[in-house]
């Protein structure tokens, strides 16, 4: 994984919704609140420094100050969404209309796993500044459930795999979202194991909404549903999980 401790991560001026993010352009969104990082960066160096702190608050603070809450946190990942989307599509046997033309995962079948799956990864990613973020994701979810060893064989790939494969892809978009807003307050960490323990701490965490709130509301043969209806899906989990974050105690 690995963490961009050296980096400030985004600030109170940034806006809470990036334009060319939003999943639902043109709905209002709120001014974003002076120091609205302060409390979850204090909590979260808690955690990371390994002396004390609780990630369930740290998230917590993240969810409904850091965000802005379950009604537009969860508006800022349109890009994943539609890429999310358009890989379940793919993975489902469906043929998916590109900048570049029309996508067929049957055109892959053979090349050696990592190559397939970045082949799969480059093609999905979107053409904004969430592109490494979406690529990194996808490329590290197909890995994690397929393997990266062996020839790709998408006609081999099961429907439940495949949301598990979205579950992955999600923790993986998240988790980087919220490392990169954690900032500074990485460096609390006295030492690289604990940097590496906390990340993977986070990262389960992450994992366990994801698959409580995502996997509950895919079931079935993905390929039956449009684009927009998955991509929907998607937000309402995400917006299940900014509100069961937000109600900590």
């Amino acid at each position: 994984m690995g963490t961009s401790a050296s980096a400030k991560g985004p600030n109170s001026r940034s806006p809470l919704v990036p334009p060319w993010a939003d999943a639902t352009p043109g709905a209002p969104v709120p001014q974003p609140t002076g120091q609205r990082f302060r409390s979850f960066r204090t909590e979260f160096g808690k955690v990371a420094s390994g002396n004390g702190g609780s990630l369930g608050k740290a998230l917590k603070k993240y969810a409904s100050a850091a965000t802005g809450g379950s009604s537009v946190g969860p508006r800022r990942f349109g890009p994943a969404y539609a890429a999310g989307a358009d890989l379940a599509q793919a993975l489902s046997g469906g043929q998916i209309q590109t900048a570049s033309g029309t996508f067929d995962l049957a055109a892959l079948a053979g090349l050696p796993m990592d190559e397939a799956a970045q082949a799969i990864a480059e093609t999905l990613a979107p053409e904004n500044a969430d592109a490494d973020q979406v690529r990194a994701a996808m490329q590290e979810a197909l890995a994690e459930v397929l393997g990266d060893e062996g020839v790709f064989d998408p006609a081999s790939i099961k429907p439940d795999q495949i949301i598990t494969i979205l579950v992955e892809f999600f923790s993986q978009i998240l988790f980087q979202e919220i490392s990169a807003a954690a900032g500074e307050a990485w460096k609390k960490a006295p030492s690289v194991e604990r940097s590496t323990a906390t990340e993977n701490e986070l990262l389960e965490v992450v994992r366990a909404a994801m698959d409580a709130h995502l996997s509950s509301r895919l079931v079935g043969d993905l390929g039956t549903l449009t684009r927009d209806q998955i991509a929907k899906i998607e937000q309402a989990a995400l917006a299940d999980i900014w509100q069961v974050w937000s109600d900590t105690e």
